[in-house]
């Protein structure tokens, strides 16, 4: 099977996108299944020794099989022979980390060898070690068609291309529209006698995929896939180009990376998102010889306030400690939600001065504003710990966090010490 780049309709930068995006989820979420069973490509979540650990909705269409039939078997069941998956796929992704648009047969459960674009990539745990794979794949059967109809003649292909869900635009040599199905009508927004003899607007080299921006008549915004190939057409040369709608993909793409990377009650980063711009800040500092300082928070009294006046101002004291963090640290900084009811903020400091004590006065003076406010219903603790880096060359974030957090609690032991001594805040 060798078919043109027009007609394979599969975005490698969208599914480089998804393929990464769920990479970095598989720390599990109740709600990837969900966003996995939205896609319309077939996607296998295996284990290292390629057997399936999970699969969507379209994978199992596609297969002919339940979700249950397929966890646990073979991947390589499923492969023809003509491209075994251990035999070469395997090693040409644990070599290069992924395969992008490989063209492949599986086997359903008729028996039927189905042609698909195949992408996948390694699944890495944090310590670079092979967690297990994730394939991507298109049912190319439905373009298959599509291109013999282009090899026997004009009318054919015009009886298929109106049917196909994704819109067929031929342009002239001048980038004037000549042609254009009714899928292209209604993704543009435009009626066939408004783009005939008019140019595209859109820059449109062949071969190359895009992501485009349309901006349909009645001003709502879509996003489409562009692909374009040169072709003939009525004797002469032309450009035949290819729009799939990929605004839906484009949102779950941007869902799929809010959840690996935002803490949902908060909108910090979570664990995960700040270990990973942490470790980029902390090679930053290695880079400029510049320093950072790593804030350890704990919110007190949390059990207190979830016993005595319910879970709800308990989700409030967290929103309330973030608010306090965004309002004291730079846009530059990153904030983190660790877990429960602490939190981390690293600051990267070009100048030689130590400014930590300046922003833990800045903090401490946010906080009592906040807790003079009328009409409290509880008053905000926080222990604060922090450490200085000053030689990033021979530090790891984990460590850091740990001498932060040793930190902060002492902080918090010099705060129960008076809290005994009856000092400290109580609820109002």
């Amino acid at each position: 099977m060798n078919l043109p780049e027009t007609y394979s309709q599969i975005s490698s930068h969208q599914l480089d996108s998804i393929v990464q995006m769920l990479a970095t989820t598989m720390e599990a979420r109740d709600s990837l299944q969900n966003i996995l069973d939205t896609m319309v490509n077939a996607v296998l979540v295996l284990s290292p020794d390629s057997t399936i650990q999970r699969v969507n909705q379209a994978a199992c269409s596609l297969l002919g099989y339940s979700r249950d039939s397929l966890s646990g078997r073979p991947v390589e069941d499923f492969f023809s022979d003509d491209l075994s998956w251990k035999g070469s796929c395997l090693i040409e992704v644990e070599c290069q980390g992924a395969i992008r648009n490989r063209e492949a047969w599986l086997i359903n459960r008729q028996g039927q060898k189905i042609p698909v674009l195949l992408s996948a990539s390694v699944l890495q745990s944090r310590h670079g070690g092979i967690e297990g794979y994730v394939c991507a794949a298109l049912d190319m059967s439905e373009h298959i068609k599509l291109r013999k109809a282009l090899q026997s003649s004009r009318e054919s292909f015009q009886a298929i291309v109106e049917k196909s869900a994704d819109g067929i635009l031929i342009l002239r040599g001048n980038g004037k529209v000549e042609y254009l199905n009714q899928s292209a009508i209604t993704l543009l927004g435009r009626d066939e006698a408004e783009m005939i003899g008019m140019p595209f607007g859109f820059p449109v080299v062949s071969g190359n995929a895009t992501e485009v921006d349309v901006i349909r008549k009645n001003g709502e915004l879509g996003i489409a896939e562009m692909r374009a190939v040169g072709t003939i057409w009525n004797d002469h040369d032309a450009l035949l180009v290819s729009l799939r709608d990929v605004t839906e993909n484009v949102r779950l793409r941007e869902q799929l990376r809010q959840i690996s990377m935002e803490d949902d009650l908060t909108g910090l980063n979570n664990r995960r998102g700040f270990l990973l711009h942490a470790e980029q800040e902390l090679r930053s500092a290695e880079r400029l010889n510049a320093h950072l300082i790593l804030f350890f928070m704990d919110l007190d009294g949390m059990k207190r306030i979830n016993d005595k006046l319910g879970h709800k101002f308990g989700d409030q004291a967290l929103i309330e400690t973030a608010s306090i963090m965004r309002q004291v640290f730079r846009k530059s900084d990153i904030l983190c939600r660790l877990g429960g009811d602490e939190f981390l903020a690293l600051s990267l400091q070009m100048g030689k001065e130590d400014r930590t004590s300046y922003i833990l006065s800045r903090f401490e003076a946010e906080l009592s504003r906040r807790n003079m406010q009328p009409g409290r219903v509880f008053q905000l603790s926080i222990s604060v710990g922090s450490v200085l880096v000053s030689d990033a060359r021979n530090c790891s974030v984990e460590d850091v966090i740990r001498d932060a957090d040793a930190a902060m609690y002492q902080k918090k032991m010099a705060r129960k010490c008076l809290t005994e001594n009856g000092h400290a805040m109580e609820m109002v």
